[in-house]
């Protein structure tokens, strides 16, 4: 009796979620628990990937406990590459699958309460440390005496 009443319920006023739109776009979480996100446009890029396996540790030190959700989406060698990435920084992965997902990114690394961080895409936050890397090399050298003179 009682499941019948749920799914009455569920039909006549949607699903017992909140805010269910914000979960399908991020794979099943909310959006001030993302810690980082990446586009399925850019899960290809070796850059993302090396970055991920390289700051993994550094962000499950930062944010207790993570988890890694991935697309059903994203291209099956790319769900196991970034698994096998979860599994040595020992984080739970899941593969989502929804009927109506609406979700850009090929993965979500998230926490179980908000955090809110400045920016959670990771193809924004590569390019970030790319271009602070190559300015970072030009400042560090320094000016000649007659540089300065004649610049």
């Amino acid at each position: 009796m009682e499941q019948l009443e749920d799914t009455l319920l569920k039909g006549a006023l949607g699903e017992k979620r909140f805010n269910p739109d914000q979960q399908r776009y991020y794979l099943g979480t909310y959006a001030e628990r993302v810690v980082l996100s990446l586009s399925l446009e850019y899960a290809q890029d070796d850059r993302a990937k090396n970055y991920l396996e390289a700051e993994l540790a550094n962000l499950s030190l930062k944010y207790q406990p993570l988890a890694l959700k991935i697309s059903s989406e994203l291209d099956p060698q790319y769900q196991m590459t970034y698994m096998k990435i979860a599994k040595q920084g020992q984080i739970a992965a899941t593969i989502v699958t929804e009927k109506h997902m609406t979700s850009p990114f090929a993965f979500v690394l998230h926490t179980d309460h908000a955090i809110s961080p400045e920016e959670t895409r990771l193809e924004v936050i590569v390019n970030q440390t790319e271009n602070d890397d190559s300015g970072s090399l030009e400042h560090k050298t320094p000016k000649s005496f007659w540089q300065k003179l004649f610049q």
